[in-house]
């Protein structure tokens, strides 16, 4: 009898599918797969937190499956070869792009975020992306797929004043370097308190400041532990929603630059109420005479962002130049 075969090509994709469907579904996470139109992505994860919520952080997912994905073998995992059309479609795409390698024989997945691979200085030009041999997904926790997007393992804290007074609370112990996430968080506004600014230059200022407030006689102290509590500030930006980081393009500067971001991101709508929130406590206490009338100056006020002239002036002449003696390419 002469039929239609299925062909073990189609019964080996489905295998990877399923595993990661499965993946998800031990985990209560929402796995939607790409019914059409399927051009690089095959399906989606969105992000429910251990209270069950549904966060609409969402990553997308690109899942292989069978023996010769494993074929080039590193010292740490296996080469994949993505296609120029993927690697371009990957790259600008607007989510984090999770590849999974699925091993149909052993059933076992591994997987690395793609999308940030071909973004980052370090990998971007390799013709291949390294899938690491400890990136097991059955062993993954699921906040680690979900880093790129966001999700943070600290809790959301719901009422704002609890946020107002975790800022407070959140201060360095070193006296050389005086400065808590309040600081960072007033100092920083701008465009109208719309936006937030970052970076160690704000961080900086706030700290001489400060040191000279508490008439600090000694110089200003800075070392790895306090670097990494301003990225602990863009954490909690991102934990509590007050601002729209991109925090995958941040783990870039800190993890292949080591470097402490600098980045301006709009305020959440949850940011703003929390700037309104300060400003009608700041209100309560001129009221009551614990603290004198600003007249017009505010704790929680916008500050004006600019480029600094020394580090590009020199070469604005050069600028004029050179767009004064360019001539475009033609095509032949």
């Amino acid at each position: 009898m002469s039929l239609p075969k299925a062909g073990s090509t189609y019964a080996q994709e489905r295998r990877g599918v399923v595993a990661v469907q499965s993946y998800a579904a031990s985990r209560a996470q929402i796995f939607r797969e790409t019914p059409t139109g399927d051009v690089g992505i095959d399906a989606q994860l969105e992000f429910v937190n251990p209270d069950g919520q549904v966060t609409g952080q969402t990553i997308g997912l690109q899942i292989k499956s069978g023996p010769s994905f494993f074929a080039h073998s590193t010292r740490n995992g296996w080469k994949f070869y993505p296609e120029e059309k993927h690697r371009t479609y990957w790259e600008r795409y607007p989510l984090p792009v999770i590849l999974v390698l699925h091993d149909p024989e052993a059933k076992r997945s591994y997987w690395v975020d793609v999308r940030q691979a071909l973004r980052s200085p370090s990998t971007a030009t390799q013709a291949w992306i390294e899938i690491p041999s400890t990136n097991l997904l059955e062993e993954t926790v699921v906040t680690r797929l979900f880093e790129n997007a966001g999700v943070q393992d600290e809790a959301f804290i719901e009422d704002l004043d609890m946020v107002i007074e975790a800022m407070l609370e959140r201060r360095t112990t070193n006296p050389a370097f005086v400065l808590s996430y309040l600081d960072l968080f007033c100092a920083g506004l701008t465009n109208i308190c719309r936006s937030i600014y970052f970076g160690t230059d704000v961080a900086l200022e706030v700290v001489e400041s400060n040191l000279s407030n508490a008439g600090w006689e000694f110089g200003l102290g800075m070392g790895q532990r306090e670097q990494n509590f301003l990225f602990g500030f863009v954490r909690f930006l991102v934990a509590q929603h007050l601002a729209d980081v991109n925090f995958a393009d941040c783990l870039i500067d800190v993890i292949d630059r080591h470097m402490t971001p600098t980045f301006m991101a709009p305020l959440t709508g949850r940011g703003r109420a929390v700037v309104n929130a300060l400003h009608e406590r700041e209100a309560e206490l001129v009221r009551k005479g614990q603290m004198p009338d600003g007249r017009g100056e505010l704790i929680a006020q916008e500050a004006f962002v600019t480029m600094d002239r020394g580090s590009y002036g020199s070469r604005l002449d050069r600028l004029f130049q050179f767009q004064a003696v360019f001539t475009p390419k033609k095509d032949p």
